[in-house]
C-alpha cells in the first residue's frame, strides 16, 4: 500500500510538470466507461476532469448504458479516434473485444490508458487499476474473520467476462479454500441492483443458514443488502462489499454492511490523465500502476483520512 501511495503522489506531480503542453484550447481527452448508469465511473470522470482543468483541457465522457453493450463501447472508442482526441481513457468491458479498438488508437498515435479492467494486450500506453485479486483476498479474509471461519458464504458479482469482476472471484476463492469449515456457494452474477437482490433472494431461499456475503461490485451489493433487509436479516448475515456508493456508506453506518473495500476511482482518473500527458510529452510511463485500496469499518469510517477516501469529491 505504501509503495502504491508513493507512486500515486509522484504521478500526480507529473501534471504540473507537463502543464506547458496545453495550448489555448487545451488537450481534449475521451473517457469511455463500462456503463454510464454506474455512479462509480462518475468519480473517475471527476478525477480526470480535475486533472485536465490544471492544463486547461476538456474531457469527453461517454460509454454504453449497460455493462452488456460491448459493441457500444467499441463504437465510442472509434468515434473518439475519428474525432482526433489527444488521448483516450477506457474501462474495458471485455479483455479480448477491446484489444482492436485500443490498437487502432495507438496506431493513430493517441495515448490510451486502460483503467480498472485489463485487456489481453500490453501495447496500451499504461494500465491503472486496483489489484483486484489481492483486494478480494483481503475481502474474504475479513468475511472469514466475521463469521468465525465457518459457515456458508456467497459472492454476489457483476457480469462474468469483465476482467475486474473475474479477478475478484479469484482472490476470494483462494482464501475460502484455506478454511475447511467455510463453504463457498456458487458465485451469483448480475448486471444491476435488481439482479443482485434477486440473486440474494434465491440464495437465502436455498440456504437460510447463510453466514456471510461478499458483494463484488456496488450495485450487486446494494441489491443483496436490500434482500437482507426484506427478510429481516440485516446485521445477522455478515457482509463485506467493494466500493463506497453513498447507499453502501449508509448501510455501513446502519450495521447492514460490516466492511467496505474502497477503491479510489477519483485518483484513478487523475493518475490516468497524468500518464497520458506524460506520454504526450514523449516521456516513458510505467506499464502498470496499482491505485490504493482502503479497508473501511464503522470503527474507522469517521477518521479524516478515511473520510477523504469515502468522499473524494467533497
Amino acid at each position: 500500500m505504501r509503495k502504491a501511495t508513493t507512486l500515486l503522489v509522484l504521478l500526480l506531480g507529473i501534471i504540473v510538470g507537463v502543464a506547458g503542453l496545453a495550448q489555448a484550447s487545451g488537450p481534449r481527452f475521451g473517457l469511455v466507461v463500462m456503463s454510464t448508469a454506474s455512479e462509480y465511473w462518475l468519480a473517475v470522470k471527476a478525477g480526470a476532469e480535475d486533472a485536465l482543468a490544471e492544463v486547461n483541457g476538456t474531457l469527453i465522457y461517454t460509454g454504453p448504458s449497460t455493462d452488456a453493450d460491448i459493441q457500444g463501447q467499441i463504437d465510442r472508442i472509434d468515434d473518439l479516434i475519428n474525432a482526433e482526441v489527444d488521448a483516450i481513457l477506457v474501462t474495458p468491458l471485455n479483455p479480448d473485444a477491446l484489444v482492436a479498438p485500443v490498437q487502432r488508437a495507438i496506431e493513430r498515435g493517441i495515448p490510451t490508458i486502460v483503467i480498472d479492467s485489463a485487456i489481453n494486450w500490453d501495447g496500451m500506453t499504461s494500465f491503472v487499476a486496483t489489484d483486484n485479486v489481492e483486494g478480494d483476498r483481503i475481502a474474504m479474509e475479513e468475511l472469514a474473520k466475521l463469521i468465525g471461519y465457518k459457515g456458508k458464504v456467497v459472492i454476489i458479482n457483476g457480469l462474468p467476462g469483465i476482467p475486474s469482476n473475474d479477478a475478484r472471484n479469484i482472490g476470494a476463492q483462494e482464501v475460502a479454500e484455506k478454511y475447511p469449515e467455510i463453504t463457498l456457494l456458487p458465485i451469483q452474477y448480475g448486471e444491476d441492483k435488481m439482479a443482485g437482490m434477486q440473486n440474494m433472494e434465491n440464495i437465502l431461499t436455498a440456504h437460510p443458514d447463510l453466514a456471510g456475503v461478499f458483494g463484488g461490485y456496488d450495485r450487486g451489493a446494494l441489491g443483496a443488502a436490500q434482500a437482507l433487509i426484506n427478510r429481516g436479516l440485516e446485521g445477522k448475515v455478515k457482509f463485506v462489499a467493494y466500493d463506497a456508493n453513498p447507499d453502501e456508506i449508509a448501510y455501513l453506518e446502519q450495521g447492514i454492511i460490516d466492511v467496505l473495500l474502497v477503491q479510489q476511482p477519483y485518483e484513478q482518473g487523475r493518475i490516468a490523465v497524468a500518464l497520458a500527458l506524460k506520454a504526450m510529452a514523449g516521456e516513458e510511463v510505467p506499464k502498470v500502476v496499482h491505485s490504493p485500496l482502503t479497508i473501511v469499518t464503522r470503527d474507522n469510517m469517521n477518521e479524516p483520512e478515511v473520510q477523504k477516501v469515502l468522499y473524494p469529491l467533497q
